[in-house]
C-alpha cells in the first residue's frame, strides 16, 4: 500500500550530531497566557451552521489537489539545452508534451492529444491498472521517454505509439499491430521500441516497418513483459523489461497468476455490464510465479534467468545497466533476505553480489543498484546498520567504502557521474525537509548542497551529469519545476500553469514527546488563542509514508477542513514511519495498528499540554487508505480519546490484503493469527461499545477499489451493525482507490466536514 498522495522523497546531510529541535516554520499564533485567565470555546464550535470555504474545496477537487496544470515528467536534452515535459491546463487533466529552451525560458508545444487523436481517448484494461498502480491523475499524453540523442521523444496515447521529431514537432505513430501498445521502451540506440500487447512482448523498428513477436503464449493469467500486481503496488517496479544496452537483446518477466485468487468487480449501477476479474494474492495465498528471461530483439528462443526461485518469489528490482550485466534483487516471502543478483546473459546462471538481512523485513531502495559506466563497481544502499547507507561496492559486490557520514537520513540516489567521481544524493538528518547533494565515490570532499536552501527538493537526471530538474516545495509557496546547475549557477523555472490557492496554509511544525515527534499543527483562520478548540487528527500512520513535510501542498486539504469545521488540525508523524531509523520503523513488527494508534494518543497529550488552546476531550480523525483505517481502528479502539471519525477506503481486515505488503508487517497468517486479530477492525467493531463509548463512524468505499477491496467497507459494515455501533456507509458506485471525480469529490469532503464538526459540538451547543 502506498499513499494515495505521494510527496516528494528527498531529504540535507547534517553532521553526526542528530538535528536540533524545530522552530516553527509559519507565523505563530500567540500563546493564551498562563494563569487563570480562562479559555473560552470556539465560536465556531458554537455553531452549528459553520460555513466551509467551499471554494478552496472547489478549487481542490477541480484541479486535482492543484497537480493539474503543474510540468510533469521532465526530461533534459543530453546537452541540457532544452527540457521537455508534460503539462495540462488548470482544470483539464489532459496532458500535452511540451519544451523549453533553458537559456531563455521560452516555451512551445510540441504536440497535443488532438493533433494524435481525432476521437476521444479510450484505454484498455490493463493500461487502467497500471495508472491505478502509478497513481496517474492525468489523462491525455501520460508517459514520455527521450531518445539517448535526445533528437526524439516518445509518448503514447489511446494505446497508439508515437515519435515525435523535435527539430520539426512532427508526430510519427508506429505500426503496433491491432489491440493495445502498453509500457513502450525506446531500445539505447533509439533504432526499435519493444512493448507489450495482447500479453506478450514485441518489437517494432523506430524508422517503420513491420513488428516482431518475440514471446507466444500470452494470456490474461500469462502475461510476458509486464510487471505483476505486487511488483507494482507493493515493490515500486512499474517495468516487466529492460534493453540489453546494446539494444540486441531484452530482459523481461513472465508471471503466471493461474493460482491466483481471482476476485471480481461488478459495478451494482449497471448490472447489464459484464464484471471484471482480477488476479489478487491474498495473506497465506498463492503469488504470481515470476520468472525472467533473455531474448534476442529479432526474435528467437528464451534463456531463462536461473535462481532460486521457491526461496526468492518477488523480484524488487531489475535492470541491464551500461557497464553492468543485468542484475535482479530477490526478496524471499517475508522479505527479510534480499539477495542482489548478477546474471550471465549467454547461461542465464546468476552470481550473487549482496546479500542483505532483516530480522523483521527489509525496505527496497529503487535507486539502486547504479553500474559504473567502467564496470568496475556500483552504488548500493543499506539500512543493515541501523539506518539507510550509500556504498560503493566493485564488480563482485564486495564493499569498497561507505559514502555518506552517519546521521545523513539518506532518501535515494538521484546520479552516478564516473568521469568526475561523483553522486548526486537526496538525504535530510530533519524528515520534514528535503535536498540533493554532490557525494564524492573517493570520500575526497564532504558534501556539498545543492540548489534551494529550505523545504523539500528533489533532483531527476539526464544523459548529462552537469544539470538536474528539481522538484521544489516549501511552506510558503506551491511546488515548482526548476532546472538548475550542478556547479550551482543560476536556475531556470519550467512555466507551470496550474491554478493557485487564494492563501497559503498557516502551518506550524514542531516536535512533542521523549521521542520527539514531527508533527504539524493548522489552526482555521479567524484563531483566537483565548479559546478553546477541538482538535482533528489528518492521519495516514502507516509505514513508508511521511505527511509532515515542509509542503503547503501537503496542508491545503487541512486547512480547509480546519476552517471547515472551526478545529484545530494536526498531522503526527509516530514510530513506524519512515527516515527515523531502522528501530523507529520496524516498532511495527507483528504490531501494525496498536504502535501507530499508541503514538498518536501520545502525541495528541504532548500537543495538549503544550498548546492550551487544543480541547482534547474533542478529538475526531479523518484519513484515507491506510489513514482510513487508523481512522476507523481510533474511534473503535480508543473511544476515550477519539470522538468521531471519517475513514475512507479503509483495510477492514488483513487478510483481505494483499500478499507483500500485509505479510512484511504481520507474517503469515497461519503463523501470526493472534496479530492478525489484534490488527483487524472486524475485532473490534463486532464488539458492542458501551452507551458512552459509542462514537460516530463515517465510512466512505469506492465499489471499483481494487487495491482496498469494497469488500473491505461491506465487511467492516456488516461487523458495524452487528457490533450495534453508530455509522454511516456511502458506498461510491465506479469509483476505484482514488477520488478523481470533481463533483463527488467534493460531495465527500463535504459530508466528511458535516460528520467531523457534528461530533466534535460541545454538548452546550445547539443542534
Amino acid at each position: 500500500m502506498r499513499a494515495w498522495l505521494r510527496l516528494p522523497v528527498v531529504l540535507a546531510l547534517a553532521a553526526c550530531a542528530p538535528p536540533a529541535p524545530l522552530a516553527p516554520v509559519a507565523s505563530t499564533p500567540p500563546r493564551p497566557p498562563d494563569g487563570d485567565q480562562p479559555l473560552h470555546p470556539s465560536p465556531y464550535d458554537a455553531r452549528a451552521d459553520a460555513a466551509p470555504d467551499t471554494e478552496l474545496l472547489r478549487a481542490l477537487a477541480r484541479t486535482r489537489n492543484f497537480h493539474l496544470g503543474s510540468p510533469a515528467q521532465a526530461a533534459l536534452t543530453p546537452d541540457a539545452r532544452s527540457v521537455l515535459f508534460l503539462r495540462s491546463a488548470a482544470s483539464d487533466p489532459r496532458q500535452s508534451l511540451f519544451e523549453m529552451d533553458v537559456a531563455t525560458g521560452s516555451v512551445r508545444e510540441l504536440v497535443s492529444p488532438a493533433a494524435l487523436l481525432s476521437g476521444p481517448e479510450t484505454l484498455s484494461p490493463e493500461e487502467r491498472v497500471r495508472r491505478e498502480r502509478m497513481r496517474v491523475r492525468a489523462t491525455g499524453l501520460t508517459s514520455l521517454e527521450l531518445s539517448t540523442d535526445g533528437k526524439r521523444a516518445m509518448v503514447t496515447l489511446s494505446g497508439r505509439v508515437f515519435l515525435v521529431d523535435r527539430a520539426t514537432g512532427q508526430p510519427r505513430e508506429l505500426a503496433t499491430g491491432e489491440g493495445a501498445a502498453i509500457d513502450p521502451h525506446l531500445s539505447p540506440d533509439g533504432a526499435r521500441v519493444a512493448y507489450v500487447r495482447d500479453d506478450d512482448l514485441f518489437v517494432v523498428p523506430a524508422a517503420g516497418g513491420r513488428e516482431v513477436r518475440l514471446t507466444r503464449g500470452g494470456t490474461e493469467r500469462l502475461t510476458h513483459g509486464l510487471a505483476e500486481f505486487v511488483a507494482e503496488e507493493e515493490l515500486d517496479r512499474h517495468r516487466g523489461f529492460w534493453w540489453s544496452p546494446d539494444g540486441a537483446r531484452l530482459l523481461y518477466e513472465e508471471a503466471d497468476t493461474s493460482k491466483v485468487d481471482v476476485l471480481t468487480i461488478a459495478d451494482a449501477a449497471h448490472p447489464e455490464q459484464p464484471a471484471q476479474r482480477i488476479a489478487y494474492p491474498r495473506p497465506g495465498r498463492a503469488n504470481a510465479d515470476v520468472r525472467f528471461g533473455l531474448v534476442a530483439s529479432s526474435g528467437g528462443a528464451t534463456t531463462w534467468v536461473q535462481w532460486d526461485r521457491a526461496r526468492f518469489p518477488y523480484v524488487a528490482q531489475a535492470s541491464w545497466p551500461r557497464g553492468g550485466p543485468p542484475v535482479l534483487y530477490v526478496l524471499d516471502r517475508l522479505q527479510r533476505t534480499g539477495q542482489l543478483l548478477a546474471v550471465e546473459p549467454g547461461s542465464g546462471k546468476t552470481t550473487l553480489l549482496v546479500e542483505e538481512r532483516d530480522e523483521a523485513w527489509l525496505d527496497v531502495d529503487p535507486s539502486v543498484p547504479r553500474w559504473l559506466a567502467d564496470g568496475k563497481g556500483f552504488v548500493w544502499s543499506s539500512e543493515r546498520s541501523g539506518e539507510w547507507q550509500l556504498e560503493l561496492r566493485d564488480a563482485t559486490g564486495k564493499l569498497v567504502r561507505e559514502l555518506l557520514p552517519k546521521g545523513s537520513g539518506y532518501v535515494e540516489l538521484s546520479d552516478v557521474d564516473e568521469k568526475k567521481r561523483t553522486a548526486v544524493v537526496v538525504a535530510s538528518a530533519d524528515p520534514t525537509a528535503a535536498a540533493p547533494w554532490l557525494v564524492s565515490l573517493d570520500a575526497a570532499a564532504p558534501p556539498r548542497r545543492l540548489g534551494a536552501e529550505a523545504g523539500v527538493a528533489s533532483a531527476v537526471f539526464g544523459e548529462s551529469h552537469d544539470a538536474y530538474v528539481a522538484a521544489e516545495a516549501t511552506l510558503a509557496a506551491m511546488p515548482r519545476a526548476v532546472v538548475r546547475s550542478v556547479d550551482g549557477a543560476g536556475g531556470r523555472e519550467i512555466p507551470s500553469v496550474a491554478e493557485s490557492p487564494s492563501a497559503m496554509p498557516g502551518v506550524e511544525l514542531a516536535e512533542v514527546g521523549p521521542d520527539r515527534v514531527r508533527v504539524a499543527v493548522v489552526r482555521p483562520r479567524g484563531f483566537r488563542p483565548d479559546h478553546r478548540y477541538a482538535v482533528i487528527d489528518a492521519a495516514y500512520g502507516g509505514p513508508h509514508v511521511v505527511v509532515v513535510t515542509q509542503s503547503a501542498l501537503g496542508f491545503l486539504r487541512a486547512q480547509w477542513m480546519a476552517d471547515a469545521t472551526g478545529a484545530i488540525v494536526v498531522a503526527i508523524d509516530a514510530r513506524g514511519t519512515p527516515r527515523r531509523g531502522r528501530e523507529w520503523e520496524r516498532a511495527l513488527d507483528r504490531k501494525l495498528g496498536s504502535v501507530p494508534l499508541e503514538g498518536h494518543v501520545a502525541a495528541l497529550r504532548e500537543l495538549g499540554a503544550r498548546y492550551h488552546e487544543m480541547d482534547l476531550s474533542r478529538v475526531g480523525v479523518y484519513g484515507w487508505s491506510f489513514g482510513g483505517y487508523f481512522a476507523a481502528l481510533a474511534v473503535l479502539a480508543r473511544p476515550d480519546v477519539y470522538r468521531v471519525g471519517v475513514a475512507g477506503a479503509p483495510p477492514a481486515d488483513w487478510r483481505d490484503y494483499d500478499t507483500a505488503y500485509t505479510e512484511r508487517y504481520l507474517g503469515l497468517p497461519e503463523d501470526s493469527a493472534a496479530a492478525y486479530d489484534a490488527a483487524s477492525l472486524l475485532t473490534y467493531a463486532a464488539r458492542p461499545a458501551a452507551p458512552d463509548a459509542a462514537r460516530p463512524l463515517l465510512v466512505v468505499h469506492g465499489t471499483a477499489d481494487d487495491n482496498v477491496w469494497f469488500l473491505n467497507g461491506i465487511k467492516l459494515a456488516d461487523a458495524l451493525e452487528r457490533g450495534h455501533r453508530p455509522f454511516e456507509f456511502v458506498p461510491l458506485a465506479g469509483t476505484s482507490h482514488m477520488l478523481l471525480d470533481p463533483t463527488l469529490s467534493e460531495d465527500v469532503w463535504l459530508r466528511a466536514a458535516e460528520v467531523l464538526r457534528a461530533g466534535l459540538r460541545e454538548p452546550s451547543s445547539p443542534q
